[in-house]
């Protein structure tokens, strides 16, 4: 259990200069988590949240409880590029001040409209479920800043007393970094551990290699790693360590990809079409293009695995 000693009304001392921050978002996942860590007089937040008045109106709200003075940020460090946690990096930079670092491969290319669209007709989907499908994609990336920082992996990052080990943990995002502060016990893990469970992985034009296996990999890893209090990106944190979440992950994972796979039969089927497929099980339909990608980046997997190949025409066989 986690003593919260509420210091606003969105914003709580999990331990001595460890808070946690909670922020809007404008999504079926309601919120973010950004933290706090106060030390010697030093000030670093970890993650921007959502560039929106409101959130970043509940993010100035806790930063003045919590007693940052105007401009008194020291680092802004973003554990990935998605916007949920970057977008507000500039808004944030601006007004608290302090240097912004984040993975360089979290600076991935952000696709067009129209390269969503082509790359969307590439995988089986046109016409009119892809226009009312384009028109429920989430607005895209705020800048970071210019003068962004590259966050090497490795550690320890020190910032006042505290040591932070960077570990580079790719496949939800290219340059998504968990820390583990060894001496405290505390391990950020971003969007690494999510609960409820769900895919957490999209392949689309941008993307290389096999994204899935890569994040079943840093899941291993995660599992393996001492500590006791888990800071995740979203919902609540933890005792008791990141084995058990990273296990439930992992397991989750290969039932999604074994479902996909199950819905590779017959002739070639487009990736659209697995997704209709896998949607249709569950007694709905494939609502957005995130589903898309997120199906995608099984059948890559799958590939990858030598379980499936795909066709000149850009559809999905048994091999």
């Amino acid at each position: 259990m986690i003593y919260e000693r509420t210091v606003a009304e969105n914003a709580w001392e999990l331990e001595e200069g460890l808070y946690r921050i909670l922020l809007p978002l404008p999504w079926d996942v309601p919120f973010v988590n950004a933290y706090l860590v106060a030390c010697e007089g030093q000030f670093l937040l970890i993650d921007a949240g959502w560039h929106s008045r409101t959130s970043l109106r509940a993010l100035g709200r806790a930063m003045k409880a919590i007693g940052v003075p105007p401009h008194g940020l020291t680092q802004l460090l973003l554990t990935h590029g998605h916007p949920d946690h970057a977008s507000g990096a500039g808004a944030v930079h601006a007004h608290w001040g302090g240097s912004v670092s984040v993975h360089p491969a979290a600076r991935r290319h952000h696709l067009s409209t129209e390269e969503m669209a082509d790359w969307a007709r590439r995988e089986g989907l046109a016409g009119e479920p892809l226009e009312r499908l384009l028109g429920r994609r989430r607005e895209p990336m705020e800048p970071l800043p210019e003068d962004v920082e590259h966050l090497q992996a490795g550690g320890p990052l020190r910032f006042g007393a505290c040591a932070f080990d960077v570990l580079h943990m790719p496949g939800h995002c290219p340059g998504q970094v968990v820390l583990h502060e060894r001496g405290r016990g505390w391990l950020f893990t971003a969007d690494q551990l999510l609960t409820p469970q769900g895919p957490n992985v999209w392949y689309q034009s941008h993307r290389e290699g096999d994204p899935l296996g890569e994040y079943l990999e840093s899941l291993e890893a995660t599992g393996r790693i001492a500590a006791d209090l888990v800071l995740p990106g979203h919902g609540a944190p933890w005792r008791g360590g990141p084995a058990q979440g990273a296990a439930e992950a992992i397991a989750f994972q290969r039932d999604y990809i074994a479902r996909v796979e199950g819905c590779v039969e017959g002739s070639a089927v487009s990736s659209w079409r697995v997704a209709q497929r896998l949607a249709a099980a569950r007694g709905r339909r494939a609502e957005d293009v995130s589903e898309l990608a997120e199906v995608l980046a099984a059948l890559v997997h799958l590939e990858a695995e030598g379980k499936i190949g795909r066709t000149q025409e850009g559809g999905w066989v048994r091999v």
